[in-house]
């Protein structure tokens, strides 16, 4: 009965008409889909509306329902069911703070939050069964292990995003936290063990922020049937211009390959301390072989 009546109540804060299937794609894509879902569901509803939210209503999220989101991000895949992820909880407002001073945030959404989830590459559970078995833990040599700590942190943390927003909360990523992870590790006091990975802003987002579903790439720029077909820059002009069109709307023109070019260049990693991650890793114990 508790499960139904938190249904209900963020059911009731969210009443407002649910956009078709073919109206989602379209916003998804910035232009209606050329093809048409066989079946959809509530689920689908809310993968295809996420956003990012970046003004938070001063309202908190209880601990339980943080734990009810907790268990759906473990109940995402992991390797050999290994378990290297962890996550800390971050709701002290200086905390808060902090973390917005080093993942250099230019607006004051990490002060609004009542709630960020720092996802971790964890390996000290294993370190400590492997030390009483007698064992090295040899395996942390190879870059391998590494990459699969990245990788399971993120689909712990997209099933945690996808059961916020099932709940009527919103999320923002913050990929920042890498801006400099020895920072995080200090402010968090995380033994250099455990890496910082990326953080999920999780609150009720501010109805009046003027922000929508942002348009992505076309399916067939990203998809390929059997075999890997060669790029089209006439399908990435069609994405600069859906996206220029989104950004308009809020009196803002980007063009997504000239941004994401820039991105690409070296200085964009230099310019933080995302350039010294190696360096973190090494002292968690990764080879990195």
């Amino acid at each position: 009965m508790q499960g139904n009546s938190l249904n209900l109540a963020n059911n009731s804060e969210r009443k407002k008409p649910m956009p078709s299937p073919e109206e989602l794609l379209a916003a998804r894509y910035g232009q209606p889909a050329t093809w048409t879902p066989p079946q959809w569901n509530e689920t689908l509803d809310v993968i295809h509306q996420h956003r990012s939210v970046r003004r938070w209503l001063d309202k908190p999220v209880d601990d339980d329902t943080i734990r009810t989101i907790i268990s759906a991000a473990q109940s995402a895949g992991t390797s050999s069911n290994k378990q290297v992820i962890s996550v800390i909880v971050v709701k002290d407002p200086e905390l808060r703070k902090g973390l917005a001073e080093i993942t250099r945030q230019m607006f004051p959404h990490l002060e609004q939050v009542p709630a960020v989830l720092i996802w971790l590459i964890d390996y000290s559970r294993i370190s400590a069964v492997a030390e009483r078995e007698g064992l090295p833990t040899g395996a942390l040599d190879y870059l391998d292990e590494a990459a699969l700590g990245f990788l399971d942190a993120g689909i712990a943390a997209q099933n945690a995003a996808i059961a916020a927003e099932s709940l009527g909360l919103g999320t923002l990523y913050l990929g920042s936290v890498r801006n400099d992870a020895e920072a995080v590790q200090k402010l968090l006091g995380l033994p250099p063990e455990i890496v910082p990975v990326v953080g999920l802003e999780i609150g009720h987002a501010d109805p009046s922020e003027p922000a929508g579903i942002k348009p992505r790439l076309p399916q067939e720029a990203i998809l390929h049937w059997d075999t890997y077909t060669e790029k089209n820059l006439e399908l990435i002009d069609s994405y600069d211009h859906a996206l220029d069109t989104y950004y308009s709307r809020y009196g803002q023109h980007q063009l997504w390959s000239k941004q994401t070019a820039h991105r690409a260049a070296s200085k964009s990693i230099t310019k933080t301390n995302r350039q010294f991650l190696r360096r973190v890793l090494e002292r968690a114990g990764f080879g990195l072989r």
